[in-house]
């Protein structure tokens, strides 16, 4: 219905356009009135169509026919905050969340801890493309960072629970277009960005594309940690070794197989293939550009072409049943490009008590219908300071909440 009204609006405004002038040298007064009328009675009734559907549509999980393990619950933490994306928790426990295409970053403090989000707190509005998140305390102050598209900003709580301060510009002239989400984390007073590719397969031109770049927390000191990576919208810090680990998005049009997804363990220095090499260092004959692919980086697992991992979190312990721990939880958003759709679920990564990959399995699916259809599009994963895990899903606008039984 979305779709349709938004579609139905731009057509209506591109028949008004194409007539124009000949319609207005052409057409008698009278019917040009008449007409006139007509559009706004249709424009009305087009925005009511689309004020109905900005309503808040409450999402019943028996009604999406989730396949969930036995020993584990979802519940919706949050909803009617569209285009759920990355989310973090402060150091209360509030959960925060970016909105990328809305241009929102919020608050869902759940303050009588009854497993649900009590309201929904603006805290930015109207930026461009908000994605990644983190927090940091700092000698000044305590401050939360935003990855937007074109720039990193940051913004110092000025009292407690959630009033901050003015945005201030801490890293300008991120290159913009192409993927555009930006995805950061803090580790030892050094901001991780990670920005995607501008295109499917290309040599780039700003060393920031494709690359996990490394800065100063005032923005100072910028390096190219590592490269060749298409699109690692998440990445994140492993608590058993300290090293960056990041999903990735491969390449298109190379058939429903490959390019797999990967898993990878982003050390610095490292250049892990795009647009040359994918998988385990295959060449790729269809770029076909002079590299040699022995130099690269294999990943540390691969999964099922284009699933389109969004997010991760590592789980060593918490409220799950016992055999959840060490784990590593991926968030597959689904593919757009398969003629046999895949994706829509979350992945357990079963890790020894080293941190190191044994295997993989699906832990929540059912996203994906049947029938092919779509049910919802899962993005990240976070988990709370209570043991608990987060869940986005940016195509329903909700949160879930996944406990133990």
């Amino acid at each position: 219905m979305y779709t349709d009204v938004v579609h139905s609006k731009l057509q209506f405004r591109s028949s008004e356009t194409l007539m124009g002038k000949a319609f207005r040298n052409r057409v008698p007064r009278k019917t040009r009135f008449v007409f006139s009328i007509v559009q706004a009675v249709l424009w009305v009734a087009l925005s009511g169509s689309w004020a109905s559907c900005s309503e808040v549509q409450k999402v019943d999980i028996s009604a999406l026919n989730l396949n969930i393990p036995e020993d584990i619950e979802i519940h919706v933490f949050a909803q009617d905050v569209p285009r759920a994306r990355h989310m973090a928790f402060d150091d209360q426990g509030v959960l925060f969340l970016s909105q990328d295409r809305v241009g929102n970053v919020v608050a869902l403090p759940d303050q009588n801890k009854d497993g649900k989000s009590d309201q929904t707190v603006t805290l930015l509005e109207n930026r461009k493309t908000p994605h990644g998140l983190a927090f940091i305390q700092l000698d000044s102050g305590y401050y939360l960072y935003v990855a937007e598209e074109h720039q990193v900003i940051r913004m110092k709580r000025e009292k407690k629970p959630w009033t901050y301060g003015e945005p201030e510009v801490i890293i300008r002239g991120i290159p913009e277009g192409g993927h555009t989400t930006r995805t950061i984390k803090i580790k030892d007073n050094k901001i991780y960005l990670s920005v995607g590719s501008s295109c499917n397969v290309c040599i780039e031109d700003d060393p920031l594309r494709s690359a996990i770049s490394r800065f100063n927390l005032d923005g100072s000191g910028k390096e190219i940690f590592a490269e060749g990576l298409r699109n690692s919208v998440g990445i994140e810090f492993s608590p058993y070794t300290g090293e960056l680990w990041g999903v990735n998005n491969g390449r298109d049009r190379l058939g429903d197989d490959h390019p797999q997804e990967e898993l990878n363990i982003i050390r610095e220095g490292n250049h892990y293939g795009w647009p040359y090499c994918y998988e385990n260092r295959v060449f790729d004959l269809d770029f076909n550009k002079p590299f040699d692919c022995s130099t690269t980086e294999p990943p540390a697992h691969t999964f099922i072409a284009h699933m389109a991992p969004l997010g991760l979190a590592f789980y060593q312990k918490g409220s799950l049943p016992t055999r959840y721990n060490h784990s590593v939880f991926i968030a597959f958003h689904g593919s757009w490009n398969r003629s046999v759709p895949a994706g829509y679920k979350v992945v357990r990564v079963q890790l020894n008590e080293k941190g190191d990959i044994l295997s993989h399995t699906d832990f929540i699916a059912g996203w994906l219908k049947p029938d092919g259809g779509k049910s919802g599009r899962p993005v990240d994963l976070e988990q709370s300071p209570d043991g608990d895990l987060y869940l986005s899903d940016d195509m329903l606008g909700v949160v879930y909440r996944i406990t133990g039984k």
